[in-house]
């Protein structure tokens, strides 16, 4: 070996990024000489590559071992060596680990044996929770909705809970808080609705005990079910049966459409009982609810409509929910026990249920179910089919008929057909009926079998015509109740809704269109339609017309992620039993995006001279949950008052770990997993660095993190998701951030109760540029920075550096000589600071700072010596 070049062989220490399958994997402590590569911690490089191997078993021995041993370089085969991407170049084949090493990018790619490479999420049926860096730990979440108008007023808490108990196992639990005040009158009730104990087997199976409702059965938890009658209430016992948790989700859950037409701007509370499910603030027309955070299930949903914050009419549907996706087996659940609400029921208070559903075939399958609740029997049979007609379509169709004992009988249809330039059809239609439809007193309305008496069907049929959406729909319901009469147990609403005429007949049909145009950095959008109503329980025929003009700015970001918009829109409004009535509305958003996000809103409007509108809204979503709070107020100047109203809604969670107390961001309805991401403080400097990264998980937002904080972020149980850790968007303190160790993205898949811990450690970098005045000599030998994380020298003395942490010297050696140099900032732009001309003094070694003695000296020199090895072999 040449004198001089000595160093080559030594090797040198870098930070090498990490590359498997196209994944980056993460950033890990490597030596790279002329011919190998070795990792200095191949464990913790194994564990980030998150093999499908099982842990201490033989094959993952091998790879550990191979990841310990010095890997060649296969610099050759990187493709940056080259001027162009040739053929073969970043690959190889091997039948144990191999590397490749691109010393213009500082990275590895490693290649695996084929049968130790990871299935790609799009090929594996059933995905493997993760089981490396992950803890037991208690997972709170909540949501809270409170409303207030006058003198009534509402609040609902709706929690879910996970504790982690063993690696297959958990207990879950979802609960409620409802309180109301009307007037004089008070009523609260708390609901504990599932409080049960969970074993997975063999991803596959699962066994429950305890209390559960049924939304683990309409869930992907539970082999995602969709029966529409059959009695499947809360129940303290056992389930057995087979889960899709596991299988990958290839397709969103979907829900039976819930419609509602309205005749103005208007607010929709949306009740499941006495449970506020949300608050929607809807324009005129027939608008469909969104109704993605509805929890899974088969029930009934009141709908009370709001019109200048006035109780205008109750409304009901009919709402079933399934997570919608399916793995081609057969699925199954038997489940028993004592009912758990047996306050009015006149059965033994005792329920048993099954259900199976068979894929037939690829486009059909059969679901059947049988119940012997409270002493009555009672069957549900359903199909679903999906034929394919090409390019005609494939239409979904499912149909469920219902019986039992006790003269109950319904059935349900819902087909979706849609095609590539054809008109889509959407059809739902819902009908309950019985014995107990033609009595007078409702004595057992909450008995557990207990049928609706009620028809609902929506129907619709959308197409583009000339560039118009347009939509022909119709909507029928039909009251099956022959004798109503108030019953003081029941809510006003309730009562109101009881009241219908005896088997009273509503029919509608509608026809709307809209466009959208761009105008300049202006949105327009036009929407005209028209109605006819047949309401043989009320106003008997309507018909009328609506037509609607909106005018929508859309925000741009600015540098400092701040944005506005504003909207303005004229609504006119016509029918036959009605006055005509000009509705007109100006808002203006205000948004702030650098950190979290923030919203503030503003508006205001009319209805002819008639009513004023204001509206006072705020929004905010960050790390430790969401909070909204919307003030109203309607001025009515025909009676010269006032009506206001208040809602807002905050949502969150938190873990309880080894870790302590957690808070975090907004979470889902079901019992759920976490994130948490601990931030370590790398630098050398005594005072706390103020390194900022950005984390994200699963499309949450981006949650800005300073050294030696954390942050939870919660995750769906059993979804797979993503860890994305980087360097902020944002400059902290005229400094930069370097992510050391965690950084890149990983996949993440987890039980409920269970926690991964994701260590990152990061550590804030200054720039320094100047001129360095060394004593005569002194550039005789290499010069190295001590204190540098980088260091660029001209020959005039220029230089540039980057320095961990605040420092206010800049220590150098060359060959056995240290130097001092002084950093004294007389200017600064961004993240650069200009110290003007150094004067480096001499001092000895016993004279440098003791972290730089043990800790950079050696390997800095070993480094340096090594760039200038490569620099003259070069030359």
């Amino acid at each position: 070996m040449p004198k001089g070049f000595e160093a080559l062989t030594q090797g040198v220490e870098e930070r090498v990024e990490v590359v498997l399958a196209g994944k980056n994997i993460g950033l890990f402590d490597a030596t790279v000489n002329l011919d190998t590569v070795t990792f200095a911690d191949p464990s913790a490089v194994l564990t980030a590559l998150e093999l499908p191997v099982v842990q201490n078993s033989a094959d993952y021995q091998a790879i550990l071992k191979a990841l310990s041993a010095p890997l060649a370089r296969n610099g050759e085969k990187a493709c940056g060596s080259v001027s162009f991407a040739s053929a073969g170049c970043g690959y190889l084949k091997t039948d144990n680990v191999a590397a490749i090493y691109d010393g213009e990018e500082a990275s590895v790619t490693l290649f695996l044996r084929g049968d130790w490479m990871p299935v790609s999420g799009q090929s594996a049926l059933y995905l493997q929770a993760d089981k490396n860096d992950v803890e037991n730990a208690l997972i709170h979440q909540q949501d809270l909705n409170v409303l207030t108008q006058e003198d009534y007023s509402s609040l609902f808490l709706q929690s879910s809970d996970a504790l982690g108990i063993t690696e297959n196992s958990y207990i879950g639990a979802d609960w409620s808080l409802a309180a109301t005040k009307n007037d004089d009158n008070s009523d609260n009730s708390t609901d504990i609705s599932n409080l049960y104990y969970r074993y997975d087997l063999d991803r596959r199976y699962y066994l429950q005990l305890g209390r559960m409702d049924n939304r683990t059965l309409f869930s992907t938890r539970g082999g995602n079910f969709s029966f529409s009658f059959l009695p499947l209430g809360a129940i303290d016992g056992a389930r057995v049966g087979s889960t899709l948790s596991y299988v990958n989700r290839d397709r969103a859950s979907q829900g039976s459409p819930v419609m509602v037409l309205l005749s103005r701007n208007s607010r929709v509370d949306a009740y499941r009982n006495n449970q506020l499910l949300g608050t929607f603030y809807l324009p005129a027309g027939n608008q469909m609810l969104d109704t993605t955070q509805f929890p899974d299930g088969s029930y009934t949903i009141s709908l009370n409509i709001y019109e200048s914050n006035q109780l205008a009419r109750v409304e009901t549907a009919a709402f079933t929910k399934s997570g919608g996706m399916d793995d081609g087996r057969m699925h199954w659940f038997l489940q028993g026990g004592k009912i758990s609400d047996n306050d009015d029921h006149g059965g033994d208070g005792n329920a048993y249920q099954a259900g199976v559903r068979v894929p037939l075939f690829r486009s059909l399958s059969l679901t059947a179910g049988g119940a012997i609740a409270d002493d009555v029997r009672s069957v549900e049979g359903g199909v679903e089919i999906m034929p394919d007609f090409g390019k005609a379509g494939s239409p979904d169709l499912t149909v469920n008929v219902y019986h039992n004992d006790d003269g109950g009988r319904g059935d349900s249809q819902q087909l979706q057909w849609s095609a590539p330039g054809l008109p889509s059809l959407s059809l739902y239609r819902y009908s309950s009926n019985g014995e107990q439809c033609d009595v007078g007193n409702s004595s057992d309305t909450s008995s557990y079998t207990q049928l609706g008496c009620y028809e609902n069907m929506n129907a619709s049929l959308s197409a583009v015509f000339y560039g118009w959406n347009s939509t022909l729909s119709f909507i029928r319901t039909e009251n099956h109740t022959n004798i109503s009469t108030w019953q003081s147990s029941n809510t006003f609403a309730n009562n109101v809704l009881n009241q219908t005429t005896d088997n009273a007949v509503s029919r509608t049909w509608q026809l709307s269109a809209s466009r959208a145009w761009n105008a300049g950095a202006w949105l327009v959008n036009g929407t005209f339609g028209a109605f006819t109503r047949d309401d043989g329980g009320y106003d008997g025929r309507d018909n009328g017309l609506y037509l609607s003009l909106s005018f929508y700015l859309t925000p741009r970001q600015d540098s400092g992620y701040r944005s506005q918009s504003s909207r303005l829109s004229v609504d006119y409004r016509d029918s036959k039993n009605t006055d005509s009535q000009t509705a007109y509305r100006a808002s203006h958003s205000w948004y702030w995006d650098e950190k979290d996000h923030k919203e503030l809103s503003v508006e205001a409007g009319g209805i002819n001279s008639d009513t004023l509108d204001a509206v006072l809204n705020g929004r905010y979503e960050g790390r430790y949950g969401n909070l909204s709070a919307t003030l109203s107020d309607s001025y009515d100047n025909r009676d010269n008052s006032h009506n206001s109203a208040f809602s807002g809604a905050y949502s969150s969670s938190f873990a309880v770990s080894r870790h302590g107390v957690s808070w975090g961001g907004a979470g889902g309805s079901e019992p759920s997993a976490a994130v948490l991401v601990n931030v370590e403080d790398a630098g050398d400097d005594e005072q706390k660095s103020a390194a900022v990264l950005d984390a994200r998980i699963s499309g949450s937002r981006t949650v800005t993190l300073g050294a030696g904080s954390s942050a939870l972020f919660p995750l769906m149980a059993y979804e797979p998701g993503r860890i994305d850790i980087s360097d902020s968007r944002l400059v902290s303190q005229g400094a930069t951030t370097a992510v050391l160790t965690g950084a890149g993205n990983s996949s993440v898949m987890l039980l409920p109760g269970k926690v991964r811990v994701k260590t990152v450690a990061a550590e804030q970098r200054y720039g320094y540029v100047g001129r360095l005045l060394l004593p005569a000599g002194a550039r005789t030998r290499p010069v190295i920075g001590l204190n540098s994380r980088m260091l660029l020298l001209a020959e005039d003395g220029g230089f540039t550096a980057q320095l961990p942490g605040r420092a206010d010297n800049l220590y150098l050696a060359a060959g056995s000589q240290y130097f001092q140099c002084p950093l004294t900032v007389k200017k600064r732009r961004a993240v650069v600071r200009y110290v003007g001309e150094v004067t480096c003094q001499p001092i000895t070694e016993e004279r440098l700072p003791q972290v730089v003695r043990e800790k950079e000296l050696v390997k800095l020199k070993r480094r340096n010596a090594m760039e200038t090895a490569y620099s003259g072999k070069d030359e």
